[in-house]
């Protein structure tokens, strides 16, 4: 059902109106009003779809942009005006005066009636109609032709006067353009509700500016950062709400705003503001904002679902603690190792940081912005194993979750999977791990269907897998796979310049975390600390400065509380049991280096390259366990 208002000219015309609406085929879904139309009409609000008006009144409404058509005015018509007037009066001289849109033309009545002179007086403005009329009068003309406000305005001034009647073909005309704007009035309408729905449903501020910067659309959300506010912002100066906004760089210059925090309200918000192409004067630029606290709540929200699934790296190579030049160069092949893709094999002792170095080498990476997926495969039997790694179809085994589950290599998608521990893992799951990683694809369990996957594998293991391969172990194929590019943490007995450094680090750290009373370790104390050969490592050195901080009670910890933190450091008196442990761990180092020499024929090149360490320690090494002697007559020729 469409409405259509009529703004009548005259009041005589309400009957043609209703015999055309009657006679066309769609009057039933028509309903309309009509409206009586005057001098200096209001125009006030009426409820329709489209407005149908003459003359003064359509120029308005068009102005203001109100859907209108114009009930047009023909030569038809002025011609019928102007034979009314001649059968009237004896006249020689009409004017025919009233809105350009409606007056425009009539003289060419002259070449209908060669004696009469027929001159126009169009006006832009309705007020100046009265003007019109009278200067039309000075002029000699004895008759005005007009709209129903002209005949009004002569017949004051004493001037005969014949109105422009519309007939049934105008109207008829009109009310078919009516219907027409009228559909896409409601379409346009709809489109402009459901915009302005999704705009109110936005959790952030949105503002349409045009292009002298004025306010001519704003959402819900808007207000609510505005309270105080009662007036609508529809029409006020965008500098009014963000002073010191750039808009006119925006506008004129096209540059954009991204990410600003301004004052609104004297609350802090972050504005984006962009320029709007098109050359209406409707549209300069459109601004959202959101409050800086709210922000901060997601991206806290977002941080804590991330982290709380653990696939991510947390670390990077400035995290990494050392003073040695060994690790130096340890770390800047690292990170030639992280700009290329290709799989790395992290060798290093327990405790020697093998998963921080994974995790520096991921987040220097092309993939730091995609998961980081960490697993200790000597932490879980076989089957759990392999179904964690691959994942599992519902009802692939007793147990299955419903709708199966994503495997680790799935969710690692376009990121890295670190595999720790990797000399544990079985036969059967290095010929799996071989095909993933030959392949790029996996297969989840009680499935059969391929699914690609594009991950960068990085591996670590304390064992030495050339060996485990040796032993049958260990699958070849899958070493040369993964042993691409190799990283080889050095202990902490190796680079003992590195621990006063690491427990000065530490300790300092628990001191500012804990607030403990330690705030250093005397000289003493720390020659201790560097005699000890940390089997376990920076993992151990860690474990011991929380030790030294929770027990010691004094700001500098001497020897004395040294060894009450470390039980069995070298120089305790009274750790029988450290000694015994000390004498263990150098028996088992003399038996390694004796395996290897004859490994290697008392090689001493082969013999360093094969235990990863310069022939210089290899050298040392061999004094302190007196294997000079034993190998100066079968010393082989290097």
């Amino acid at each position: 059902m469409v409405k259509l208002v009529f703004f009548a000219p005259y009041p005589n015309i309400l009957p043609v109106i209703q015999r055309v609406i009657s006679e066309r085929p769609e009057s039933k879904d028509i309903r309309y009003q009509v409206v009586q139309d005057y001098y200096n009409n209001k125009l006030e609000h009426v409820d329709g779809d489209v407005i149908i008006a003459r003359g003064f009144t359509a120029h308005t409404l068009k102005r203001r942009k109100i859907p209108c058509v114009e009930l047009k005015t023909t030569g038809y018509d002025v011609l019928a005006a102007v034979k009314m007037c001649l059968n009237q009066w004896d006249v020689k001289r009409i004017a025919v005066v009233g809105a350009f849109n409606m007056v425009y033309g009539a003289e060419q009545v002259n070449q209908v009636y060669p004696g009469l002179r027929v001159s126009c007086y169009a006006e832009d403005d309705e007020i100046m109609l009265k003007t019109a009329v009278l200067r039309a009068k000075e002029d000699g003309n004895q008759v005005i032709v007009g709209g129903y406000s002209t005949v009004g305005i002569a017949k004051q001034c004493d001037v005969p006067a014949v109105m422009i009647r519309s007939g049934r073909e105008a109207v008829n005309q009109a009310i078919t353009e009516a219907l027409a704007l009228a559909a896409v009035t409601v379409y346009e309408r709809e489109k402009r509700d459901e915009i302005a729905s999704i705009m109110n449903y936005s959790f952030q501020g949105i503002i349409s500016v045009n292009r002298k910067g004025i306010i001519t659309l704003a959402n819900s959300c808007c207000y609510s950062y505005m309270k105080e506010r009662k007036e609508p912002l529809a029409g006020t100066d965008i500098r009014e709400v963000f002073p010191g906004i750039r808009i006119e760089e925006v506008i004129h210059q096209k540059k954009k705003i991204l990410s600003e925090v301004c004052d609104c309200s004297s609350r802090p918000v972050m504005v984006n503001c962009v320029p709007v192409s098109g050359e209406s004067q409707d549209f300069g630029a459109v601004i959202t904002f959101q409050g800086t606290e709210q922000i901060q709540a997601e991206e806290g929200k977002l941080r804590k679902r991330i982290y709380s699934t653990g696939f991510t790296a947390k670390y990077d190579f400035t995290q990494i603690l050392y003073k040695s030049p060994v690790m130096g160069n340890l770390i800047k092949t690292a990170e030639k190792y992280s700009y290329a893709d290709s799989n790395i094999l992290i060798h290093g002792e327990t405790g020697t940081g093998k998963e921080l170095f994974a995790q520096s080498i991921h987040n220097s990476s092309p993939r730091r912005k995609n998961p980081f997926v960490a697993i200790n495969c000597a932490a879980l039997p076989e089957n759990l194993l392999e179904s964690e790694l691959f994942g599992y179809v519902e009802g692939a085994f007793t147990g299955a979750a419903r709708g199966g589950k994503m495997g680790f290599f799935e969710i690692a998608h376009r990121g890295t999977i670190f595999l720790d521990e990797i000399g544990d893992i079985s036969p059967k799951l290095q010929s799996r791990l071989l095909r993933v990683l030959q392949e790029r694809e996996i297969i989840r369990l009680g499935n059969d269907t391929v699914i690609p996957i594009d991950v960068r594998v990085i591996c670590a293991t304390n064992r030495n897998l050339r060996q485990e391969v040796e032993r049958g172990n260990f699958r070849r194929d899958l070493l040369y796979r993964l042993d691409v590019l190799e990283l080889n943490i050095p202990p902490l007995r190796e680079r003992r310049q590195d621990i006063p450094y690491l427990v000065r680090k530490m300790t300092g750290f628990e001191h500012e975390r804990t607030g403990c009373v330690l705030e250093r370790i005397s000289e003493e104390g720390m020659e201790l600390l560097k005699r000890h050969d940390w089997p376990g490592n920076v993992r151990e050195i860690r474990n011991f400065c929380e030790r030294i901080c929770i027990l010691c009670e004094r700001p500098v910890a001497g020897a004395g509380e040294v060894r009450q933190a470390l039980p069995g450091i070298p120089g305790d008196e009274d750790g029988a049991g450290g000694k015994q442990k000390d004498t263990g761990l150098k028996v088992a180092e003399r038996q390694a280096l004796v395996e290897a020499l004859e490994r290697f024929d008392h090689n001493r090149t082969r013999t360093a390259a094969y235990l990863k360490i310069d022939k210089s320690t290899l050298w040392r090494k061999m004094k302190k366990y007196n294997l000079l002697d034993e190998t100066k007559l079968n010393k082989k020729t290097e």
